[in-house]
């Protein structure tokens, strides 16, 4: 038996499983087109706490602000370019003083990477002198082997930042169009879910 899905909306909704794995329930988004897939997983999802910041630098420092009061990682997810740039006063903060984020940053696939516009920033590794992780998870694949390296990428970042060297980490994330989740991309079998499920 098959299904239509959305594989950028997938793998989010993936992702926001495996932050559940780990009793993280705080997300702060500041909306935008590219990071839509992110966005969406997280508001069709109650078993968060959402907090809406059109305005990125506030947003890094309401979430360092959360994770200090709960001692939990606090999530941020941003759209590309130069809203990626507008955490970094919150990260410094965070690696300064060992509190636990997680940002996540919307991406272009590579080849639309360095084109000129303020939104096609190169943004691996962005900040490196000051995370304790990094990931790109390249662009969102249904093969069982890309899963299974996408969920243990997730848990050693999360492991990391927040048991190990607490700290912020970065996960970034390449989407190409379509964004919304109701435009469908692809078509599999449910043995792709039930696989899956092992792993979270």
């Amino acid at each position: 038996m098959k299904k239509f899905i959305n594989r950028n909306y997938f793998w989010s909704s993936i992702f926001i499983e495996q932050l559940l794995q780990f009793d993280i329930k705080h997300v702060c988004i500041s909306p935008g087109s590219r990071n839509t897939p992110l966005t969406l997983a997280f508001a069709n999802n109650n078993k968060f706490k959402k907090y809406i910041h059109v305005d990125e630098r506030s947003s890094g420092f309401f979430a360092l602000g959360i994770a200090k009061k709960t001692n939990k990682p606090v999530v941020l997810v941003t759209t590309s370019g130069t809203a990626v740039a507008e955490l970094y006063p919150a990260i410094i903060e965070a690696y300064n003083q060992r509190i636990p984020l997680i940002i996540c940053t919307a991406d272009r696939p590579a080849y639309l990477r360095n084109t000129g516009a303020n939104q096609t920033i190169n943004q691996d590794n962005i900040y490196k002198n000051h995370i304790r992780y990094f990931c790109d998870f390249g662009l969102p694949s249904l093969s069982t082997s890309k899963l299974k390296s996408f969920s243990n990428k997730i848990v050693k970042g999360i492991v990391i930042g927040s048991e190990l060297n607490n700290g912020p980490i970065h996960f970034n994330f390449p989407f190409k169009k379509p964004l919304e989740p109701e435009i469908f991309s692809d078509e599999i079998n449910y043995r792709v879910a039930d696989f899956f499920k092992q792993f979270i």
